[in-house]
């Protein structure tokens, strides 16, 4: 493993995200196919898979205090810029909103669900009075694989491009080989300055949630953590104050406040997991600049390489399961644990919090990030003190490796079901 190619994977998978990454890639989506044409809006017909339909039902959009898929692509429609990425949606202002509403008055948009093609796919169709346009999005956010203007395939990328390129499929073949002794190696040798640009992501995710802290935005979770620990009902602990900004940094982005977060493995709410606890804990020991850089590096490879195994998106809270253990074995690192207690660690929070579904993205995942942040830093100091789930225990395999492959086949095959039984009751309302 070469270093370019880590710096590449990181690169790909650790970036800013404005707004929850599912409405904000169906909107996408939508502006792309919009590019292709012009004359009068007649109807956009949005299909995606359960977990992008479940992740964008209740979600706050950037800039707005609206939720959900529709108002994302309304908005794609009056102000996306589809150049941006994931950030398409940053010119939002009152008067996008407004146009915005009007464009959902007219009930031209649909959003239906597509239970018979990848697990992550997102097909847009916008119609005019001048002809149609169809942008499909595959495997993950950003991976626009077809787009077609009145039947006529203006862009493809055929499966060998998609074999060659940074998709979730690649990644397997390029981290998941390794073994979490071999990136902890990594995170230590490759030279400071190719990943010095983790540090942004820090900066980016804890002004999140001073924003969220000053604000009491959304659910208001990390705020109400603050006045707990204030008033003595909360012990002013690191794992306290570590759930607190991480709980702020949830609240905000949830509510739609309209700043970006650095993501990791294509999720902002996996980077606001994957980079607070980290971040804190090299505060509280004052650690330097290029130890808290290795450390990011650390949390974000790992997030990704579960995410190789779980899937780009499940049925289990990835920000828990990918980013909570990503988060663990970094502070498992900075606190001097060797690679037994490292492999100690991920146990800990496999066998701990295999079970947490994913319920879709809203403001409660504050309480899901705030719980996986937090048991990061007590799985993490249990395994220093050599404390963590034996071998053969539940899902807890022989070895790291062994208990993520293992977690991987939960999400994978044993609840392939889940996410069809909780849009039913989300639905069900």
């Amino acid at each position: 493993m070469d270093y370019d190619r880590i710096v590449s994977i990181l690169k790909d998978k650790v970036k800013p995200a404005l707004g929850c990454t599912e409405p904000v890639a169906v909107a996408l989506a939508a502006a792309c196919a919009l590019e292709e044409l012009s004359g009068e809006l007649r109807a956009i017909d949005i299909r995606v898979s359960p977990n992008i339909f479940k992740n964008g039902m209740r979600v706050g959009i950037p800039g707005t205090r609206e939720a959900g898929i529709p108002i994302a692509v309304a908005l794609a429609v009056v102000c996306g810029r589809p150049a941006l990425g994931l950030e398409l949606l940053q010119d939002v202002d009152a008067a996008c909103i407004v146009a915005a509403k009007k464009i959902m008055e007219r009930q031209v948009i649909t959003v239906e669900l597509e239970e018979n093609k990848a697990n992550f796919y997102i097909q847009a169709v916008v119609k005019s009075d001048q002809g149609s346009a169809r942008c499909v999005i595959l495997n993950n956010h950003t991976n626009i694989v077809l787009v077609e203007k009145n039947g006529d395939v203006l862009f493809r990328k055929e499966p060998e491009e998609d074999e060659s390129s940074d998709n979730d499929t690649v990644t397997v073949e390029k981290l998941g080989g390794l073994t979490i002794r071999q990136l902890r190696e990594i995170i230590e040798t490759i030279p400071y300055e190719m990943i010095a640009f983790l540090e942004e992501g820090a900066q980016m995710n804890m002004q999140m949630a001073h924003i969220g802290l000053k604000e009491s935005s959304g659910l208001g979770l990390g705020a109400g953590l603050g006045k707990l620990i204030e008033s003595g009902d909360l012990e002013d602990s690191l794992i306290n104050r570590v759930r607190m900004f991480t709980a702020a940094a949830t609240d905000a982005r949830m509510a739609g406040v309209k700043m970006p977060v650095m993501s990791s493995a294509g999720s902002g709410n996996h980077g606001i997991t994957a980079i607070i606890p980290p971040l804190m804990v090299c505060r509280e020991m004052d650690l330097d600049r290029e130890k808290l850089v290795r450390a990011l590096a650390f949390s974000h490879l790992v997030t990704i390489f579960i995410k190789e195994f779980t899937g780009s998106l499940s049925p289990v809270c990835g920000c828990a399961i990918a980013a909570g253990i990503g988060a663990c074995v970094s502070v498992a690192w900075l606190i001097g644990c060797n690679d037994d207690q490292i492999a100690g660690a991920i146990n800990n929070m496999g066998g701990d919090l295999a079970g947490m579904v994913c319920d879709g993205a809203k403001g409660g995942c504050a309480f899901k990030l705030a719980t996986a942040s937090s048991e990061a830093i007590l799985s993490a100091r249990l395994a220093k003190n050599d404390i963590f789930i034996s071998d053969g225990e539940g899902i807890v395999g022989n070895g790291a490796e062994t208990t993520i492959r293992n977690l991987g086949k939960l999400c994978v095959q044993g609840m392939e079901n889940v996410d069809r039984k909780i849009i039913e009751v989300m639905q069900g309302r």
